[in-house]
């Protein structure tokens, strides 16, 4: 009986092998679709607002805004947070709009840039050209991982037109860009340490993500890439203070502890709902936040000990270079207790990973990968999310099967997508 039971599985599963071809096209082609008609929407759209609450562009509207204030002289004026909804106001009449401007003053460098343009058409420059980053540091990757061309094109345009990307256009914000930095940061360092470096350095521009990176280098002896990051930042930063004033640092850091004080207390303008996070998922859940914070930081420490592990066991360990990448992008939307499900761009290692060098458990990562994507794809049409957060799950069963892989399966072999 258990012979015959064996051997219905593996006709099931040689049966969804022969599908998977047509599973991927399909992905590829309900992706495309989308991105489409969000282009298309977007200027068909009279003015700026969906309906009630919805804005065109989602979180764009706080970097153009920002960006505007920025080219006014009003750089300051935008961590305030009365100033800064006034002025977004003036784009789209909607109270609940709620956003807050944290990013550090460097940012104002970027977004400055997107204000001279129309706003429709600076948000598809803004997702075209932050697009552009992620794709380059995915061939980076892929041309060193991935034995066959044809598969290299298939695993780009499935995470291209994949939930990880799709909800980064949907919000408008800035995570593709951030995902391909942290990806180019922490893809051999030791051998690529001065553009590991310029991308660890140019990632201050978000820090929240960056917190592993420091622990990583230490680990596996970057020092060349660590300094690099160093002087980077300093330059960039220093350079910010010059442009638009040195109190906007100490505005920065108070809208930082404003923006803690939100997303630890009532979460009025930093909502749980969506987030990658255990202390989201928690509070999603009503917990007290000080006890969320304390289980958060529970997990968080556990990921920090195991990336900063991982990456000394493997030190000088070349067939490990995606492998620890991975460990990074997903413990970055894992340690920081303010993360939403746009950051999963930062996943992406980790599914090139999973799908080309997770050895015998290829089949099982092939299979946690379609799971994933259907259920962030299937949340936006059916409430997945009353009990557990997809977001949130994904990002934990990802993180978790890295460190099972690396200990069931110490010697991958390369597997075809």
């Amino acid at each position: 009986m258990a012979r015959s039971d064996t051997m219905i599985s593996s006709s099931a599963w040689a049966k969804l092998r022969q599908l998977q071809p047509r599973l991927q096209r399909l992905a590829i082609l309900y992706g495309g679709l989308f991105l489409l008609m969000s282009f298309v929407l977007t200027w068909l759209t009279p003015g700026l607002a969906y309906g009630a609450k919805g804005v065109v562009g989602g979180d764009f509207l706080a970097f153009y805004t920002a960006g505007d204030m920025a080219l006014q002289g009003q750089a300051l004026d935008a961590y305030d947070f009365e100033a800064f909804d006034a002025a977004l106001q003036t784009r789209v009449a909607n109270e609940h709009l709620g956003m807050m401007w944290q990013y550090p003053p460097l940012m104002f460098f970027v977004v400055s840039a997107l204000a001279l343009l129309p706003y429709k058409l600076s948000l598809w420059v803004w997702l075209t050209a932050t697009a552009g980053a992620f794709i380059w540091a995915l061939n980076r990757i892929l041309v060193s991982e991935a034995p066959e061309a044809a598969s290299r094109r298939m695993t780009m345009l499935l995470i291209l037109t994949s939930p990880l990307a799709l909800m980064v256009v949907t919000s408008g914000q800035i995570s593709l860009f951030t995902a391909a930095l942290l990806m180019t940061a922490v893809y051999r360092p030791g051998q690529h340490w001065l553009v590991a470096g310029v991308a660890a350095g140019l990632l201050t521009l978000k820090p929240q993500l960056g917190v592993l990176i420091p622990f990583a280098f230490v680990a596996t002896g970057a020092w060349r890439a660590f300094g690099a990051a160093a002087i980077t930042a300093l330059v960039l930063h220093t350079a910010s203070v010059v442009a638009f004033g040195p109190e906007t640092i100490a505005a920065f850091f108070n809208a930082v502890l404003r923006l803690q004080s939100d997303v630890a207390g009532s979460g009025t303008h930093t909502p749980p709902v969506n987030m990658t996070t255990l202390f989201g998922q928690l509070r999603y859940w009503q917990v007290p936040s000080g006890v969320a914070m304390a289980f958060h930081l529970g997990l968080a420490v556990f990921v920090l000990i195991s990336v900063t592990w991982l990456w000394r066991k493997h030190r000088g360990d070349e067939a490990r270079a995606l492998y620890l990448a991975a460990l990074v992008g997903a413990g970055a939307i894992l340690v920081t207790p303010y993360a939403y499900a746009y950051e999963m761009a930062a996943l992406a290692p980790a599914a090139i990973w999973l799908a080309f060098r997770s050895g015998r458990y290829a089949g099982l990562a092939i299979g946690v990968l379609s799971a994933g994507w259907l259920l962030l794809t299937v949340r936006a049409y059916v409430p997945l999310d009353l009990l557990i957060q997809m977001p949130f799950l994904v990002s934990l069963e990802t993180f978790l099967l890295l460190l099972f892989a690396d200990r069931k399966a110490p010697n991958p072999k390369a597997a075809t997508v």
